[in-house]
């Protein structure tokens, strides 16, 4: 400031220039706000075709279901950031949805942040449907058996309400609008979710996965020995299996497509139908990781979504066995009761339709009614 008030001799002192007081929160440098795609009646006529659009969206992404009953999958553009999640338009049997998966940290599965995770969750849930709002979380836990390694995630499942159309078609045309009105919600979720404050357990740090990489974990969790997947640039459609062998009663068969990762894979799906408690008397939504036995490969899912009632959050629970023929299945399903039984919990196996059940434990937000 020094500098700028020095001032030539016999010149008569000025007043300094008015400088503009940046916005709040903005920094001296803001960015200049968005145009108004809505001004004029050019602008209009786009944001409403836009809007009629992102309408018919839902019914356009039914009409190609996808295998075990998931109904439709339409992926959105991917956003710039490097840490955004891969968004997926889910139009499935219980209505339209947006989902973004991040991984949660293994060290936070074992440490006593999860001791709470209901009241963590349900803090989430408990608000009324609006743009932008979660519909279901849930908690996704795999075991690849000869590694024995758990990996855990986070699903969202955004309401595609007309609020949230609307705010997207005002901020881009096309899917583009969509893909950021819908990544910022779930960046909200995650940081509310990875929180450390007296709410209750955290999952943070959570880290989001592109399209890729959900792309992957959907081959894994079918597939878990072939490897990792091409990108989406090569097929839309690489996580799902060549032939689904759905006749066997205590399992289903998948087998992938043709080349060395051919092999077939068996799964068993349970459902748990009584929970363990932590020592505060909630469910202990941790407990189904430890419901798979050492040495097997698998997965175990926890959905929870609002009931209805002010203030209440529902939970399912579900595991899925995998092995490589029948006879280790059956070896898998038994030692899966004996682990829940030791931590207090009772799962029991389906007795038909494994391939539909099997879709509790991908990561698609499906489970409660």
């Amino acid at each position: 400031m020094a500098t700028h008030q020095q001032q030539t001799r016999g010149q008569a002192a000025r007043p300094p220039a008015a400088v503009p007081a940046p916005a709040r929160g903005s920094g001296p440098l803001a960015p200049p706000p968005p145009p108004d795609l809505a001004a004029g009646p050019i602008g209009r006529f786009r944001v409403r075709r836009t809007r009629r659009e992102l309408r018919r969206l839902p019914g356009l992404t039914a009409r190609e279901p996808e295998p075990f009953g998931l109904g439709g999958m339409h992926w959105l553009p991917a956003s710039a950031g490097a840490l955004e999640p891969g968004l997926v338009l889910h139009a499935g049997p219980r209505g339209v949805e947006l989902l973004a998966v991040a991984e949660i940290a293994t060290s936070v599965l074992h440490g006593t942040d999860t001791r709470d995770l209901a009241a963590r969750l349900g803090e989430c849930l408990r608000v009324s449907p609006a743009a932008g709002t979660v519909r279901r979380i849930q908690l996704l836990y795999q075991v690849p058996g000869p590694v024995g390694r758990t990996r855990a995630y986070a699903v969202l499942a955004l309401n595609y309400h007309p609020a949230l159309i609307g705010r997207a078609a005002k901020l881009c045309q096309g899917e583009r609008g969509l893909s950021q009105v819908a990544t910022r919600a779930a960046q909200n979720v995650y940081t509310q979710l990875s929180r450390d404050d007296a709410t209750g357990g955290r999952l943070g740090p959570l880290v989001p996965l592109d399209r890729a990489a959900v792309t992957g974990l959907l081959g894994s969790l079918l597939l878990p020995g072939r490897g990792p997947l091409p990108g989406p640039r090569h097929a839309d459609t690489a996580w799902q299996p060549a032939e689904i062998d759905a006749r066997a009663p205590r399992g289903c068969a998948l087998t992938g497509a043709a080349g060395p990762r051919s092999a077939t894979w068996w799964h068993a799906t349970a459902w748990v139908k009584q929970w363990p408690r932590t020592l505060g008397g909630a469910i202990d939504l941790a407990a189904p990781a430890g419901f798979l036995p050492s040495g097997v490969s698998g997965a175990a899912s926890v959905v929870l979504g609002p009931t209805g009632r002010e203030g209440e959050v529902a939970a399912a629970g579900f595991v899925t066995v995998s092995a490589h023929d029948p006879h280790e299945l059956e070896l898998a399903r038994v030692g899966a009761h004996a682990a829940a039984e030791s931590g207090g919990a009772v799962i029991e196996f389906c007795d038909r339709r494994h391939h539909l059940a099997l879709a509790r434990t991908l990561p698609m937000a499906q489970g409660l009614r």
